[in-house]
């Protein structure tokens, strides 16, 4: 697999892929990797032009190809059914629009806008019909008012349909928990498998499962990420919140889990090899740093490690753990690279999940 493994969903937004061109995977800062290998110009920014000595970037005004000004895009997470039932985060580039969280639900709706922008085998989650009525975000607590036909959904997708909302939402930074109102009315279960719906948090997980051995009751989530399949030519992450036996050291656990891989027969894998050991991990300066053994390079003929591999492990990580930064080291040293991805500073979070065209 190469730098295809991410889908990214294009609106017709008149030059939207070009502005994308020059996102990199991993934010950055001054003291992260950036991991945009090579360097390119953006849509509407002249690369000739002079940069102001206190090395901001000039302000200029996007353009498309034919001089005319190019409409203001946002590229908001939805969540939508993939081809094997998981909910999956997929970045979607939309026109800019007034309550951007409000439209970031209305393009979960299926039968709705999203239709045409839907990659091959996915589906949108929330029942046909159903509209927005309102959203109110206050002290952290957005709370959505859906209409009559929000109820209309399959009693086996009850748990999906809640957490698909819970994370779209919880994906702003203003936004740490939703309540859920149907026609003005606000719910304190849903109405078919009566899931409680009073207070939703990100940390309730999404494609739940539970680890063999482990005790309803008495497990610590965490949340790990692994691939799917869509083509010969793309793969894609998918979220599965875990339940294990409790634990105080989430961040090892996170990275165990990860290393056990998808459970049995799952479609989902791994692109690091099973018999990978955990060295060690442990908090510095800030950083997550994780020490593994010399198996994680098998990748590519003992050099270095599947760069898919170490972008689900970040995401895995800084999901369930809350760290900004992770370092990743082999048998004690920084590595270097995965592929195009720049891993001799600590990197942070991607900013966007499956966001590579598709």
């Amino acid at each position: 697999m190469g730098s295809g493994r991410l889908i990214k969903v294009t609106a017709v937004v008149g030059v939207s892929a070009m502005l994308l061109s020059g996102c990199s995977l991993f934010g950055s800062s001054e003291e992260t990797s950036n991991l945009n290998a090579t360097p390119q110009a953006t849509a509407g920014i002249d690369p000739n032009a002079t940069t102001p000595t206190d090395g901001t970037q000039p302000l200029q005004v996007p353009t498309t190809a034919d001089g005319t000004t190019a409409q203001a895009t946002v590229h908001p997470t939805v969540y939508l059914f993939d081809p094997n039932g998981y909910v999956v985060p997929v970045m979607l580039t939309l026109p800019k629009a007034e309550g951007s969280a409000k439209q970031v639900l209305t393009y979960m709706i299926k039968g709705g806008p999203v239709q045409q922008l839907l990659p091959q085998g996915f589906q949108a989650i929330l029942p046909e019909g159903t509209k927005v009525l309102g959203m109110s975000i206050k002290e952290g607590v957005a709370t959505v008012d859906f209409s009559k036909e929000f109820t209309k959904y399959d009693a086996k997708d009850e748990q999906k349909v809640v957490d698909a909302i819970t994370r779209a939402l919880t994906e702003f930074p203003n936004i740490k928990n939703v309540t859920i109102w149907v026609n003005g009315t606000p719910l304190a279960e849903m109405p078919a498998d009566k899931t409680p719906v009073s207070l939703l948090q990100r940390g309730n997980g999404i494609n739940l499962e539970l680890s063999e051995g482990s005790i309803p009751g008495q497990t610590t989530p965490v949340t790990v990420y692994f691939q799917s399949q869509l083509d010969e030519k793309h793969s894609y992450f998918v979220p599965v919140t875990r339940l294990i036996p409790e634990t105080e050291n989430r961040a090892k656990a996170v990275v165990e889990e990860f290393i056990k891989g998808p459970s049995e027969g799952s479609p989902l894998f791994n692109s690091l090899v099973s018999t990978t050991r955990v060295l060690g991990v442990e908090q510095s300066n800030g950083t997550l740093v994780v020490n593994l053994s010399d198996e994680a390079l098998s990748y590519d003929k003992g050099k270095e490690p599947s760069p898919e591999a170490m972008e689900a492990l970040v995401l895995s990580l800084t999901e369930s753990t809350g760290s900004q930064k992770v370092q990743i080291k082999v048998d004690g040293k920084p590595l270097a690279q995965a592929g195009d991805l720049d891993l001799s500073k600590p990197v942070v979070r991607p900013k966007e999940i499956n966001a590579t065209l598709f």
